[in-house]
This record gives C-alpha cells, sequence and structure tokens, in this order.
C-alpha cells in the first residue's frame, strides 16, 4: 500500500484531482502502473484519513469541508503560526531566510507559468519550513496534517482573481518583518494571511451553497 498511498496522496494535496470528479482504483492502478489491490487499500486508508469520501459501488471523490471545519482549520493554523512567528523573529539564521526566500522565488516562478500544484508546494514549504525552525515535533505533526488537508482546497483558496500574487505579496510582507526581527509586524502579517485566505475559502464555499454549482463566483474566476 505504501508506495500508491503515497503517491494518490500526493496528486490530492498538491491540487491535480478535481472535486466532483468520481474516480475508480482502476483510474489509479493505470496511472501508476499498479495492480488494483494496493490502490484499493490506499483509497480506503485516504477515505478513513478524511481526505476522500466512497461514492458506494462508483468510486472514491475529494471530500468536502464545512464552514466550521474550515473554521477550525484555521483557528488552529493562526494559533500555531503566529506562535511560532512570535518565538522565531529573532532567532532566524542567514541559511533560514535562504529557504524562505527559495519558497518565495519558487511561488513567483510557479505563478509565471500557471502552475498551481508547484505554487502550492511551495506555499507549503514557507509555512513548513518556519514551523519545522521551532523544532516541536509535536506542533510540526498536527500541522503536517492540517496542511495536508488544507491542500485539498488550496485551488479554491486561489480562485479569486488576482489572489495568486495576493498571496505572494502577503508571504513576502512576512519575510520583510522577520528579516527586520520586527516581532509584532511579523505576528500582523502572518495573521492577516491566514484570515484573509480563511474568508475567501468560506465566500467561496456559501456561493456554491447557494448555487449548488462547483464553480466560482465572477469575481474568483
Amino acid at each position: 500500500m505504501g508506495l500508491a498511498y503515497e503517491e494518490i496522496k500526493n496528486l490530492l494535496t498538491t491540487g491535480r484531482l478535481e472535486f466532483d470528479t468520481i474516480y475508480s482504483a482502476n483510474h489509479f492502478a493505470d496511472i501508476l502502473r499498479v495492480s488494483r489491490t494496493p490502490v484499493r487499500e490506499a483509497l480506503l486508508q485516504l477515505t478513513a484519513e478524511g481526505f476522500l469520501v466512497s461514492v458506494q459501488g462508483r468510486g472514491f471523490k475529494i471530500r468536502e469541508f464545512s464552514e466550521k471545519e474550515i473554521r477550525d482549520f484555521f483557528e488552529t493554523r493562526e494559533m500555531i503560526e503566529t506562535y511560532v512567528i512570535e518565538h522565531l523573529a529573532s532567532r532566524l539564521t542567514e541559511m533560514d531566510f535562504e529557504q524562505l526566500r527559495e519558497s518565495s522565488r519558487r511561488m513567483r516562478e510557479s505563478a509565471d507559468l500557471g502552475t498551481t500544484h508547484a505554487f502550492l508546494e511551495a506555499d507549503r514549504d514557507f509555512h513548513m519550513s518556519l514551523v519545522r525552525r521551532y523544532n516541536n515535533l509535536l506542533l510540526e505533526s498536527i500541522m503536517e496534517d492540517i496542511r495536508s488537508l488544507i491542500s485539498l482546497f488550496g485551488q479554491k483558496a486561489l480562485s479569486r482573481a488576482g489572489r495568486t500574487q495576493e498571496v505572494i505579496d502577503e508571504h513576502e510582507r512576512v519575510l520583510g518583518a522577520l528579516s527586520q526581527k520586527d516581532e509584532k509586524e511579523a505576528v500582523e502579517a502572518m495573521m492577516y494571511h491566514l484570515t484573509t485566505t480563511e474568508k475567501y475559502l468560506l465566500e467561496n464555499l456559501k456561493f456554491n451553497e447557494k448555487t449548488g454549482k462547483g464553480e466560482s463566483p465572477k469575481h474568483f474566476a
């Protein structure tokens, strides 16, 4: 199950699978060139972990999240990431900044190329590098789980026109404050980034609930 599990999870968390599409075990077996049995086991494991839902007799699709779940995700992220930022602001080394700058560079490059999955990977690396640098394995494990689930709707978080550039700018604000060792500004910048992303996701969710469609409102196009 290991390889099939990791490959399918990677497809999920990098935005390469579509919402409202039902995927069969045979579909993944074909693209991964493995037998159906380990794929089926992987899909059941990902369902148990909350990434997928089973559509009886037909296959699996990406799980949709409720407003409460999205709010809970971001409340937890805000508590962890602002705490980490506050305690790292004066401790980051030049090597740490090089890693953050590299993530920002990859985000800009991915935005220019229009490769959403690469953009999301770079975004994840930016946030997780700070959490890992804090060196609390329990916080890191919690954030890994949250980030993996949040990655399922990463494309929706970027669906608003101009949002990709806004995310880059928000990260640059965080990075700038950290480079100045400005603890208060760094915390405020991270909080703004997270609350703005949450707001757009909730707007997207409410629009879809109202229309019954898997589309985005016009200003999200």
